[in-house]
């Protein structure tokens, strides 16, 4: 039997894991003869393309995980190959096992949906299609049988499943990101999210692990994501795994490869902090989850959080200036209105992570918060990816202004290109954090622009409402510092008498790129080097000097 086991990523840049879990365990345990292969592609490619060149395989099984960013393409990748081949269709992953009724209801050519852990039932079903077994014995499976829709209850797996990682995985690679899966399940039960439904929290293997991570660090790739939902909940294993990258780099493990974690702020230990702390620049990124500052709110959707703690660890993590620091908050969460979330923001903002992600509640098949609309009442998209449109706290006209409000929060802050502008209206003109993001953002009403005129875009706003030459200082502080290729807006433009000899100072005898603006109102040089390396904001170098460095 042939089957190809499909995936339909986000961006060519992620390699699912999905596929070739299936793949491993259909090579570990399928007891009948199977040729598999694993086809990608992606949700913004040619579905009709990749359609055909599942077909020309000619497989007696397709099969394809489904997430909320693939379900749409998938299902339609899905129907073209039923209507042009004789393949069985296998669809499995949390956006079809909540709903798997509703699923082979609604689609007639879909027609199996697998819920649990593939790796141990998808090979029991394969043997079943080709032994024309019984399908009442393969654990998590609906199907369709004499009219009606059957479910086979899931088993809960123990022990550590077999490496997706084979010869074939490493040559698909080519030098994407890699993830690698240490754990399944989470400790936490959070209403809004399935992690802690789909399994309890168990561990896989250490030693194996560890191999992994040599063997996925030795692969090309530059950053290797943990996809562990709570990759501390653990401290001591956790430590453990992060003291053997620190121990390996340099020799198992190149010094060009970045390690990625989704943490719980609020449990770091003393010795993980000690570990992290030594650890050298880029060596590690960090994404921890907040959510939310307001504890009725975080009651309210079963979310366990020391939320002081998690301000004081958030903040001496950011402090080592070692590591990229990213941050979440949800819109539209219970009990959370306009001015709720502006607090949320204001704190999440003066945390200074390098990344503030503002997200927005959805409502996913298989979570508390969908299951239960009496205690967690909301309007929300019922498409995917079913984000919330309005609550009992927040009108839908509010929302949508959180919307162009996340806009500004990732034009502004998030990309690092408008830092001394920021620093300047929030430390020295007093606006508040959420009003600059949420005003402005408003302002611009989403409207597309390139870096430039998003700049000239800031001035026209905030001119009349601070010191317009200290804003165009620290405008053209910005875009110096991030961009190697933008052209400067004239009215952001050096004039000063002191420019031709500041920039002779500074750029003769090397061969560095050093571009230099005189800050007449601040009393300062800026110089900044444009062939450096960028900071953990994405800048490059820069020095502010006196005026009188130039009378040395």
């Amino acid at each position: 039997m042939k089957i190809v086991i499909g995936c339909l990523n986000s961006k060519y840049i992620h390699a699912s894991l999905a596929p070739w879990c299936l793949k491993s365990g259909v090579e570990n345990f399928c007891k009948s003869e199977v040729e598999s292969k694993v086809l990608e592609s992606t949700i913004n490619g040619d579905i009709n393309d990749f359609a055909n060149r599942i077909i020309l395989e000619n497989p007696q099984v397709v099969s394809f995980s489904c997430y909320i960013w693939n379900i749409t393409k998938t299902l339609e990748l899905c129907k073209y190959i039923k209507e042009n081949s004789d393949a069985v269709i296998v669809l499995g992953g949390p956006e079809v096992s909540y709903r798997a009724n509703k699923v082979l209801k609604e689609y007639e050519y879909i027609d199996y949906v697998l819920s649990g852990e593939g790796e141990f039932s998808y090979p029991k079903l394969i043997d079943t299609i080709a032994f024309s077994g019984d399908f009442a014995t393969v654990e998590g499976l609906s199907y369709r049988y004499n009219g009606r829709i059957m479910t086979n209850p899931e088993v809960e797996c123990i022990g550590t499943p077999p490496t997706p990682y084979s010869e074939d995985f490493y040559n698909n690679l080519n030098g994407r990101i890699a993830y690698i899966e240490t754990s399944r399940g989470c400790p936490y039960r959070c209403a809004f999210c399935l992690s802690g439904r789909c399994s309890k929290l168990r561990f896989f293997e250490l030693e194996q692990v560890k191999k992994e991570i040599i063997n996925l660090s030795l692969s090309g790739t530059k950053t290797i994501k943990f996809v562990d939902r709570t990759f501390n909940a653990d401290s001591k294993r956790a430590n453990e795994i992060i003291k053997f990258i620190l121990d390996n780099r340099g020799s198992h493990i190149p010094e060009n490869v970045c390690f990625h974690f989704e943490i719980a702020g609020d449990i770091l230990t003393e010795e993980t902090f000690e570990l992290l702390e030594n650890a050298p620049e880029g060596l590690f990124q960090l994404e921890i989850g907040m959510q939310s500052f307001n504890e009725d709110t975080l009651k309210a959707i079963n979310r366990k959080t020391n939320t002081q703690k998690l301000i004081n660890n958030i903040g001496r993590l950011v402090s080592f200036n070692n590591m990229h620091i990213h941050i979440d908050l949800i819109a539209g969460l219970t009990g959370e209105n306009l001015k709720s979330f502006e607090n949320s923001f204001n704190i999440g903002y003066s945390l200074k992570a390098h990344m503030l992600q503002m997200g927005f509640l959805k409502l996913l098949y298989g979570a508390e918060m969908r299951e239960n609309p009496e205690k967690y009442p909301c309007e929300f998209s019922k498409e995917p990816p079913y984000e919330v449109t309005s609550t009992p706290w927040l009108s839908n006209d509010e929302i949508i202004k959180l919307k162009r409000c996340e806009d500004a929060l990732e034009r502004l802050y998030n990309s690092g290109r408008f830092l001394f502008t920021l620093d300047y209206l929030t430390d020295e003109c007093g606006f508040e954090p959420f009003s600059v993001f949420f005003d402005f953002g408003n302002f611009v009403d989403g409207n597309k622009m390139n870096l430039s005129e998003y700049a000239l875009k800031v001035y026209e706003y905030f001119s009349d409402k601070c010191d317009k030459e200290i804003l165009i200082e620290k405008l053209h502080c910005d875009l110096l510092s991030c961009s190697s290729a933008l052209q400067i807006p004239e009215i952001f433009k050096t004039k000063h008498p002191l420019y031709r000899r500041a920039k002779s100072h500074f750029a003769t005898g090397t061969t560095d790129k050093v571009k230099v603006a005189i800050l007449d109102k601040s009393q300062k040089i800026f110089v900044v080097n444009q062939s450096g390396k960028k900071d953990l904001h994405g800048r490059y170098p820069y020095v502010f000097y006196e005026f009188d460095i130039l009378d040395i």
